[in-house]
Order: C-alpha cells, then structure tokens, then sequence
C-alpha cells in the first residue's frame, strides 16, 4: 500500500505566482522531500494566457488540468488496465480514452446541495481538455494519430470539435442559460426604481453607489469593491474612477480573492448624472459618519462591511440579490407582470448592470463598437459586437412586427375601401 508521503509524491498543483507587473497561475509536482518543482505543462496556460483572459478564468484551467493529470496518475497507479500504457509512456501515451474516462467521472460527482453537477459544467471541462490535447498534439507529445475533429463555426473559422465519448445522454444535457444582459424597453425606468429600492433599504444604501458605479460605467463587481475613496473624483455632473487592483491594500486578510479580481486597470468616465452625483454625496457622507463610530483596518474602502473591512465580492453580490428579491416583488405588487417577466427569464446578477451600461452606449446613445468597448474597458470589439448582433436583431424583429401590424391594418382598410365600392356599383 502507497504510504501518504509517496502517494503525494508526482501530485500535480497549481498556486498563484506573483511576476514583476502581474499575477499568473504555474502548475507544478511535488517530489518525494514536498518540494514543489514548476512541471512544463505549464506552458499550456502560457498559451492560452491574454490581456482579455482573467485571473480566476486562468485558475478554473489551472484546477482542471491538475484535476484531469492526477486523475491520470491515480487510475494509473491502481492498475486500470486502459491506463497500464502509460506506466512506461506517462504523458505521452495519452489518449481519447483517458480523456472520456475523465468526463465520465466528473460527470457523476455531487455538488454542495448533493445534486449531480449539470451536464454545462461539464461541457466547459470538455472544452478545456480538448484545447489541452490540440496543444500537446501541436507539441509533438501526444501522437499525432489521434485525430481530433474540426468544424467551421458562426463565423467561418475552423475549430476543435470533442474527440471524447461520454457516456451521460444528450437527453440529460442542461441548456446555458446565458445571464440577463439588458432591463428591456423600460431600461431608463427600471434603472432608477432599482437604485432606489438600494437606497430605501438598510442592507442597500451601503452598495447603491457602487450598482450606479456599474449602470453608468460598466465595471464588474471586482473592480467596484477594489475601489476607495481617492480613486472616485466628481468632475462636472459625471464621475471619473480609477480602476486599479487593490487587493493586496484592501482584501490583505483573505486567502481566496476570486471575486475581487480586477480585469484590466484603467481610469474610467462614467455617463453624466446628476443622480449619479446625488448618490455619491449621500454615500460619501453616510461613509463619513459611520467610520467615526468604528475603527476601520482600511481607512479608505469604499465600500465596506458593518465592522468596517472592504466589502467583498461575495458580500456584494449577497446584498445585491437581496434588493433585487424586494424590486421584483414591488413589480409583482403593481402588477407589471410584462417587466417582472423579462428580468426574470435569465439569471439576473451584478454583471447584468454591465450589460445594461452596454445597451445604454449602443442603443440609448448610438455609440460605436469600438466607442462602447473603449468605455467598457474592453480590449477588443468582440464581446461588444455580440451585444449588437442581438441588439440589432431585436430591432429588426419589431420593426418587422410593427410592419405586419401596419399590414393588417391596411388589408382591414383595403376591405373597407372595396366594400364601399361594391356598395357604390350595386347603387
């Protein structure tokens, strides 16, 4: 029997590294003394690894490629005769097999509530561990004559299909319901009866600016709560805030940052209000007031807790649900089922006000592509133009409504002008 020390031996890990101007993920093994040796699989976020890319979305990669290679390590050294290759091979014995016996395991796991995990958590695994094969493939480590499928997408460009079987029917397979992108026809009205729900209710005064933050300059929820108090500057009837990574000022005493990663640093222009500006005076004073009763670990968040730290991610996003809970009951209670319908029919979360920041640029004030993911703070145009591909399909599809309408009611009048014809001709 393996003893604790070899078992841990050859493990696969990964762990967060910090370089001169940024953070990057490393996978590496320990050796029989725990030592952690960098491994070169490595190279594979390297690959993949862009300004656009997140650091959270580098770990989920990081974790499952450490998840598939001891998955790996472990069938091999119980003597699973589909991994008995690779004892001599190791790597570079990989096949399709290896891989859809993956899948299949992680198929079957549980989450927190005891439910089997949905089929989409699985697919975006899948997704991964083919990109990790076509890579190694390129590599000349796995064989090239394992022959992993291609396609031509949407747009023309020829992509990796899954080479792996798995054995979970397509008839168990859960749709992605993509998240709640806009607040619909009534966007302008929805916004501020939203942000007033925030600020009539004592658990969402303390984050009702920071919601304004994301309608009116798009920032995700890490970049809201690594804001302080210097990094907001009133210019005019518009705010100016300075996005930049603050974790290490702000969130010092957390081990797991995940939702208080910050994309891309920028100084960022938010839309002109002057509710906006109200917000912020009322925000800024009721954070005055209530840090002389307390004794804040960091003078200048933004956004803080009861007991004074930087509010996190996960906090944020808790109280946000909550306001989100009592507007939908105030839209039920007025009987606006048409809006209550529409923000209900996707997940409705904090990236949602960037979605609608999004809209407000293209549709509201007819901005550019590139306009729109400049004020973003996007680096390229491609996240953008999906918006207005479904902007402007929805345009057309009511345009083509209003269309068939006017249709009708011309067909109606075109009976009415040949009925008084033919009243005419039998007079």
């Amino acid at each position: 029997m393996l003893s604790l020390s070899s078992y841990k031996a050859g493990r696969f890990i990964y762990r967060e590294t910090h370089l001169v101007d940024s953070r990057v993920y490393t996978i590496a093994t320990i050796d029989t003394t725990g030592v952690e040796i960098p491994h070169p699989v490595t190279d594979f976020l390297q690959e993949y690894r862009s300004k656009t890319m997140s650091l959270e979305r580098e770990r989920q990669i990081a974790s499952l490629v450490c998840q598939f290679l001891n998955y790996v390590r472990e069938k091999t050294i119980s003597g699973d005769s589909d991994f008995s290759k690779l004892i001599d091979q190791g790597i570079y014995g990989l096949n399709f097999i290896h891989g859809s016996r993956f899948l299949d395991y992680q198929d079957e796991q549980v989450n927190n509530r005891g439910r089997r995990v949905k089929r989409s958590t699985v697919d975006r695994k899948e997704y991964i561990l083919t990109l990790f094969y076509s890579f190694f493939q390129k590599r000349k480590v796995i064989s090239h004559n394992l022959i992993i499928p291609t396609y031509r997408n949407e747009k023309g460009q020829l992509v990796n299909a899954s080479p792996f079987t798995r054995r979970r029917s397509n008839s168990q397979r859960e749709p992605v319901r993509k998240d709640l992108r806009d607040f619909g026809e009534n966007r302008q009205q929805i916004i501020v009866e939203l942000l007033d729900t925030a600020c009539s209710t004592k658990v969402g005064k303390t984050i009702a600016l920071g919601l304004a933050i994301q309608v009116f300059g798009g920032l995700r929820r890490g970049e809201v709560v690594n804001l302080t108090t210097s990094s907001v500057m009133k210019i005019g009837k518009s705010l100016v805030v300075h996005v930049q990574d603050r974790q290490d000022h702000l969130f010092s005493h957390k081990k797991n940052t995940t939702k208080e990663q910050v994309k891309k640093e920028r100084v960022q222009d938010l839309l002109p209000s002057e509710y906006l500006i109200k917000l912020y005076i009322d925000h800024m004073a009721w954070l005055n007031e209530y840090t002389k009763k307390i004794r804040p670990p960091v003078k200048d968040a933004l956004f803080i807790n009861c007991s004074g730290r930087a509010l996190t991610g996960k906090s944020y996003e808790q109280k946000f649900k909550k306001i989100v809970h009592k507007y939908l009951k105030v839209l039920l209670d007025q009987d606006r089922y048409d809006d209550y319908t529409y923000l209900t029919s996707k997940p409705f979360n904090t990236h949602t006000l960037r979605g609608v920041f999004t809209n407000i640029c293209l549709d509201d004030l007819n901005m550019s592509i590139r306009e729109t993911a400049n004020a973003r703070g996007d680096s390229s145009d491609t996240t953008v133009a999906a918006y207005l591909d479904q902007l402007t399909g929805r345009q057309k599809m009511e345009r083509a409504l209003g269309q068939l309408a006017q249709a009708v009611v011309n067909v109606e009048t075109r009976k009415g002008f040949i009925e008084n014809n033919k009243m005419r001709d039998n007079a």
